[in-house]
């Protein structure tokens, strides 16, 4: 677990330097299992001997700039050394594993947007364009394509080994609509998926000067009392109407600032611990009508529409300078990968997970995001046993190479000044969500996250059973739609596969 705090911690400062013990998989709940094999015990001899002659393998990697994290630098890194000991990790690994399975590592860098993604991959995978063996992009377009039969089916791999901690086995598993299909590729490998947590940072200076200690977010958390009403009675406690003109604006000191009340909702609505769906006689139902639903729309309305919160920051970059500055206390919005673009503010920055709803629920709910980049073999692919042996190596690899170098050389250097940003990291870690939400809402009316939460929250609603009502019917069908397509998947790549043992 030491290695992942590096790991979440030092994604910043690898992501600068390019532009700038072992993690464990997720249980359903966002969780460590047990389940998995301790690599650093095991020896590991199942790729020795191998020699593809020189075979290059062919990654596409997204390196969208408009993103808040992007997988590429992680993937190919800058492609030479440079002195700078993450970048010079990930070209290790590389190295190591061409020289070890005899292969070329090739990779080319996508510049999709949030809107053109899916067109964009589908487009030359339906024209048979043999082009590349990984593809790795956003969570919502890998999924999406998923459905319509463009990537393989990793279920029952054996070579894929989902045991092996640098899986995150049960986050994979969360992604299978139906049982036996599994796309969607997540792990040490797809850093993407650590680097896009949503963290909440706030201004341990402010926290210090209103409460005496700058930690006593940390001790919330600790003691389990970190929920919403703690939030918002710390968002309205800490607001200053600097020029005394009785308004809160611009220039004033806010409690909380985000970017909008869709994006910066969805970590707020997540770590409330809602259950969306149930899985009940292999067919996927609804199962959040229901009075913690109506509460979360309501708090959400309170900490949205507090005197203390701005919501008209128009993007990233206008969000962390005015947190930089100093003129807000709490900061929405912002992932992991984040931290890389904070490193000249001065004051210390605290780092803690999104509030419970209340002292009732049990754990802390980490949001990854739609577009956390997740990887996907393309059904171009033609030789199995080549492709998933390199992904396998490669993640092998990272976990031996990579994420060390996070934990000795970042750690211990930029964060040493907080060490208890560490075990909060920790328990963002842990606390790691289901992604299926994140995946789907758009192939499902957008019912889970949308229109039952998004959407009354930016009109100032708090109405959750009509807008839930209005919305299940279509949602239903677009579900049960969803599901009809992952079974043609798998029965399509069933009968391909009969026909080709025919054959032979």
């Amino acid at each position: 677990m030491k290695r992942f705090i590096s790991l979440l911690l030092t994604v910043l400062i690898f992501i600068t330097a390019a532009g700038c013990g072992k993690s464990s998989g997720t249980n359903a709940s966002g969780g460590t299992t047990d389940e998995t094999v301790s690599d650093a015990d095991t020896a590991d001899t199942r790729f020795d001997n191998i020699d593809f002659g020189g075979r290059e393998f062919r990654v596409q990697s997204s390196s969208d700039s408009s993103d808040a994290t992007n997988a590429n630098a992680m993937i190919a890194g800058s492609g030479v050394m440079n002195a700078e000991i993450v970048n010079d990790a990930v070209y290790n690994r590389n190295a190591k594993i061409e020289e070890k399975l005899k292969i070329k590592l090739v990779f080319t860098p996508s510049e999709y947007s949030y809107s053109n993604a899916s067109a964009s991959i589908r487009k030359f995978v339906l024209a048979g364009d043999d082009t590349y063996d990984l593809i790795i992009n956003d969570l919502r377009s890998i999924a999406e394509l998923s459905a319509e039969g463009l990537f393989k089916n990793i279920y029952g791999s054996k070579i894929i080994d989902l045991q092996r901690s640098y899986w995150y086995k049960s986050y994979m598993e969360d992604l299978m609509v139906v049982k036996g299909g599994m796309y969607i590729l997540a792990g040490d490998y797809f850093m993407d998926v650590l680097a896009s947590c949503h963290v909440l940072y706030y201004n341990k200076d402010i926290i210090n000067d209103n409460y005496g200690s700058g930690d006593v977010v940390y001790d919330y958390v600790f003691d389990g009392t970190w929920t919403l009403d703690k939030m918002i009675e710390m968002v309205t406690d800490t607001a200053r109407d600097l020029n005394g003109d009785s308004k809160m604006k611009p220039g004033d000191l806010y409690g909380f600032n985000c970017v909008g009340t869709w994006g910066s909702a969805i970590p707020v609505l997540i770590a409330t611990g809602v259950q969306f769906v149930s899985r009940d006689n292999d067919s996927i139902e609804f199962i959040f009508n229901n009075e913690r639903s109506i509460k979360i729309l309501e708090k959400m309305n309170e900490l949205f529409y507090s005197p203390g919160t701005l919501t008209s920051t128009p993007d990233l970059l206008a969000l962390r300078k005015l947190f930089g500055s100093g003129n807000t206390v709490f900061m929405g919005y912002n992932r992991l990968g984040d931290l890389a673009n904070m490193r000249e503010i001065e004051f210390p920055i605290g780092a803690v997970p999104y509030p419970k709803l209340d002292t009732e629920q049990k754990d802390y709910v980490t949001s990854t995001h739609d577009t956390t980049e997740v990887g996907g073999i393309p059904i171009t692919v033609q030789d199995m046993e080549f492709i998933t042996t390199v992904i396998e190596a490669l993640s092998a690899a990272t976990s031996e190479i990579v994420l060390p170098e996070y934990y000795e050389n970042s750690l211990k250097v930029k964060y040493a000044r907080d060490n208890t940003v560490a075990k909060m990291i920790d328990i963002i870690h842990d606390s790691i969500s289901s992604p299926f939400a994140l995946a789907y809402d758009n192939m499902t009316s957008s019912f889970m996250l949308g229109s039952t939460f998004c959407t009354p929250l930016g009109s100032k609603k708090t109405d959750f059973a009509s807008f839930y009502a209005k919305g299940e019917k279509g949602a239903k069908k677009q579900m049960e739609k969803l599901e009809e397509k992952f079974i043609k998947v798998l029965n399509d790549a069933a009968g391909a596969n009969a026909e080709t043992t025919a054959a032979g």
